[in-house]
């Protein structure tokens, strides 16, 4: 939009480009187009007179933005994570987990290296799920069960002490083994009546539940006295 009424002509436009065939530059340039401007005749509207009070400009934002002279408040800055406990913790987690597995695999070279002792490790295991029958048949005042269980879990558990075969353990055993390794006296003792139990228990009517969980406690205490001893 022309910004007076003395423009009289709009100048010629010029424009310059490289041409590749004549391998030069060249200049276009157009004709001057002659303007006729003419004054608006229409004049603005005279303010209207009122007596609202003209509301506050607003002063132009400026772009630069000042120095702060308060800064806001800081979050508050937590410990390094090498301070903090959990996370120390969490770094002896590997060593523990190693450590663990070194002395797992330490321990199953001693049984592989050690059939005595892997022997009487499955025998104890064998007699511990014996113990936890004796009291079904023992309320159930089956005797014969009863009896013949312990007459078992003896054999296991002597089998693996003196490292011979369990089936060929017998109540002559006590007097030509036993007695070498130093078992005590009240154990070789309340092995004889175990054996003397079991072998008349063929032979003997029915017992009564009592008596038959009588004879827990004493054959629990054979076996602990029997696992104690040195290989």
């Amino acid at each position: 939009m022309p910004e007076n009424h003395e423009i009289r002509i709009l100048p010629p436009f010029q424009f310059t480009f490289f041409d590749p065939n004549a391998k030069s530059y060249r200049t276009l340039q157009g004709p001057a187009i002659p303007l006729t401007i003419r004054p608006s005749i229409s004049a603005a509207a005279p303010p209207v007179p009122t007596n609202a009070t003209a509301e506050a400009v607003p002063p132009p934002q400026d772009d630069i933005i000042h120095i702060r002279a308060r800064l806001d408040p800081i979050a508050a800055a937590h410990p390094p994570l090498v301070r903090q406990p959990w996370f120390l913790g969490l770094q002896a987690f590997p060593a523990l987990a190693w450590l663990g597995l070194f002395i797992s695999r330490k321990h199953k070279e001693k049984l592989a290296n050690n059939p005595r002792l892997r022997r009487r490790r499955d025998a104890a295991a064998r007699v511990r799920e014996g113990i936890r029958e004796l009291p079904g048949h023992a309320t159930a005042r089956r005797t014969e069960e009863f009896f013949a269980t312990v007459f078992r879990m003896l054999q296991e558990e002597l089998g693996a002490v003196l490292d011979v075969p369990a089936s060929g353990i017998t109540e002559a055993v006590i007097e030509d083994s036993l007695r070498s390794r130093r078992i005590p006296q009240p154990t070789l003792s309340e092995l004889h009546a175990l054996f003397q139990a079991c072998n008349q228990a063929r032979y003997a009517p029915q017992r009564s539940s009592e008596e038959l969980s009588s004879y827990i406690p004493r054959v629990q205490k054979v076996i602990d006295d029997l696992e104690q001893s040195p290989l």
